[in-house]
């Protein structure tokens, strides 16, 4: 069996990097929404900070979830 990598832990693709976001942000939605048009490698997936996931990344990188209201850029 191999070693799990950090991205196995939360069953996050190895091979995408993960964009947490405020979802409650129009200005972070907004940016979502640019990316995702211009996204034309498919590179990046999205995770609202305020979701089950959202915690689980913030909380596995070691970032206390009180009052981030900005956007994260995590590469698994």
């Amino acid at each position: 069996m191999s070693n799990s990598h950090s991205s196995n832990i939360l069953d996050l693709p190895d091979n995408k990097k993960i964009i947490l976001f405020d979802g409650l942000c129009n200005l972070c939605e907004v940016s979502v929404q640019f990316v995702i048009k211009y996204d034309k490698k498919d590179i990046f997936r999205f995770v609202p900070l305020q979701s089950d996931l959202g915690k689980k990344i913030i909380k596995h990188i070691g970032l206390e979830n009180k009052n981030i209201d900005s956007i994260i850029l995590y590469e698994p």
